[in-house]
């Protein structure tokens, strides 16, 4: 089968792994050397960081758990029985983002994090849960109450590695709720020329310090994340927000929306008081400056 697209980190792999985890769309390789994940998605995915599209449809109907993953120069051999050749992928690079003030003080933050908000029902995402399962409702009271013990440690500028710390797992799946909600909030924060860019480090420590609490596929998205190394569809979101912010639609939104079974969702939620706090940050500077 043919490769279609792969980001850099994907294609100088050249060590050996194995299948870890089938899904209809998408398989994940695991690299025990390096402790990595990668990714194989069909065709109609948007690119990833450590990711390759394919030529493919569906997933689980070629890939099993388990099978040996052998990367080449010119292709990966996964088990014994199927070859990808990467010998005419086209190299995926995700754009890299800038702020300057003048266009920091021009996005409206705020009408950003209201629509945003908007845009999630109460099923959509475990931090807006309002159902009957008491397992479900413990989960999302203890999300609020760490996405709150957060907000308020960014705004006071006070204790954030902590918050970020005892954040990280919280929630259920490969991805916990909690930590797709700080990818979000990254995308936002940690755009170069952010007045919250400074967090970065501060982010990328408390996840060394609490990786242990969540799976490894979401810790590796975390630390990309926070690096600013985002999926193809919320990178579209980030341009237009930056050079266009009026002509942000809908859409873009549905597309981050779209990402997993509610993953997209909790991003989206982290991306709007992401808003919320640049709205807080830009009149906060306002206000120093002025004085």
């Amino acid at each position: 089968m043919q490769a279609l697209t792969a980001d850099d980190a994907f294609l100088t792999t050249r060590l050996c792994g194995r299948v870890e985890q089938v899904f209809s769309r998408a398989v994940n390789l695991f690299i025990p050397e390096t402790q990595q994940l990668l990714t194989l998605l069909s065709e109609g995915c948007d690119n990833a960081p450590n990711s390759c599209r394919l030529a493919l449809t569906q997933c689980d109907t070629l890939f099993r758990p388990g099978e040996q993953v052998q990367f080449s120069d010119s292709g990966i051999a996964v088990g014994e029985d199927k070859w990808i050749d990467t010998s005419s992928c086209q190299r995926w690079l995700a754009p890299k983002w800038a702020l300057t003030a003048e266009q920091f003080q021009q996005i409206p933050w705020q009408r950003w994090s209201e629509t945003l908000h908007q845009q999630l029902q109460e099923n959509e995402t475990l931090f807006l849960y309002r159902g009957d399962n008491v397992f479900y409702q413990e989960i999302a009271r203890v999300l609020q109450q760490r996405r709150q013990d957060l907000y308020q440690a960014l705004v006071q500028q006070y204790n954030v590695e902590n918050a970020v710390a005892e954040f990280i797992g919280l929630g259920i799946g490969l991805t916990p709720s909690a930590d797709d909600y700080l990818v979000g909030l990254g995308v936002i924060l940690f755009i170069r020329g952010h007045p919250a860019e400074k967090y970065r480090e501060v982010f990328l420590s408390a996840l060394s310090r609490a990786r242990k609490n969540t799976t490894l596929l979401s810790a590796v998205t975390l630390e990309a994340a926070f690096q600013q190394r985002y999926r193809e569809h919320i990178g579209r979101f980030i341009t237009r927000l930056i050079t266009e912010s009026e002509k942000l639609t809908i859409q873009h939104i549905t597309d981050i929306k779209n990402i997993g079974s509610s993953s997209g969702c909790d991003m989206l939620f982290g991306m709007a008081d992401a808003c919320a706090l640049s709205h807080w940050s830009g009149g906060n500077y306002v206000n120093q400056d002025s004085c």
